[in-house]
């Protein structure tokens, strides 16, 4: 980050990717995550939400605060911590190792500000991120007694070319196709 870099995002505001803070580190830990979950972003600690530099002294304290932090957050995040005009300014990339928590509570950027994740929307996020596919989700509604009778399971075998004498459940599980021993919808 430069002086034009800094001087651009202040003209900018807040907003997704951008967050001010006056001073100190309290709430850090919330914004770093926010920003792990979303696509990165950078916290400049110095300048106040009117958007005026105000400056931080300390900075090497400060620093090591930061980075104790974000190493606290699971799991830990990257980032990037310079000092310009006497702001300091946190660079979070975009995270590669998604869903990120801090203090065992998951938060997302919503515009301009950091929410904590309600439980439906931690769900959504495994979903969205890819972490939770619908093929290995089990099947609810499927019943083992009744949708999976013999005569259902001798075809399957033939057609997958199981050999006889290998047990349903174990063909089942060693194709992926059962989860704690439940059907799963691949499987349904």
């Amino acid at each position: 980050m430069n002086k034009q870099s800094l001087k651009d995002i202040i003209a900018l505001g807040e907003g997704y990717t951008t967050e001010f803070k006056r001073s100190g580190t309290t709430g850090l830990g919330r914004e770093i995550c926010a920003f792990a979950n979303a696509l990165g972003g950078v916290i400049l600690i110095g300048v106040n939400d009117s958007g005026e530099v105000v400056g931080v002294k300390d900075h090497n304290r400060l620093k090591s605060e930061i980075q104790t932090i974000a190493r606290s957050a699971d799991p830990p995040v990257l980032l990037k911590i310079s000092n310009v005009e006497n702001v300091l300014c946190v660079e979070i990339p975009e995270q590669h190792s998604k869903p990120y928590s801090f203090a065992g509570k998951f938060y997302i950027r919503e515009g301009a500000t950091s929410q904590q994740m309600s439980r439906e929307e931690i769900r959504e996020f495994f979903f969205k991120e890819g972490l939770i596919k619908y093929d290995q989700v089990p099947c609810i509604e499927y019943d083992f007694d009744n949708d999976l009778t013999p005569e259902i399971w001798i075809k399957f075998a033939k057609a997958a070319r199981i050999p006889p004498d290998i047990k349903m459940e174990t063909a089942l599980g060693n194709l992926h196709l059962i989860k704690n021993s439940k059907m799963t919808n691949a499987g349904a």
